[in-house]
């Protein structure tokens, strides 16, 4: 049990390395080369988390904009028929 103690803030940073490793293999992936992009961590309350997450749609409009769109929109709704792709990449960390 003392173990788990002394190692727990190694694998917590070990699992926060692999997160960043996954949004920046993600981001390549879907935007291509060469890197241009820019990483943040929000934290949205579950009340505003819509309001952000069409806020950060506005910003990351583009002309590939159709793609990411619903079926019914006339867009293929994400990849992989993925109901919640969006045009940037989303990744939620649960911590509970």
């Amino acid at each position: 049990m003392l173990w788990c103690y002394t190692s727990y803030g190694e694998v917590f940073s070990s699992w926060m390395h692999f997160c960043a490793v996954r949004v920046f293999v993600e981001s390549i992936l879907r935007y291509g080369l060469p890197p241009s992009f820019l990483s943040v961590v929000l934290a949205p309350s579950v009340k505003s988390e819509k309001k952000v997450r069409s806020i950060l749609e506005e910003l990351c409009d583009s002309t590939n904009s159709t793609y990411w769109k619903s079926e019914d929109d006339g867009g293929m709704g994400g990849v992989g028929g993925d109901a919640y792709a969006h045009p940037y990449v989303s990744f939620t960390i649960n911590l509970i």
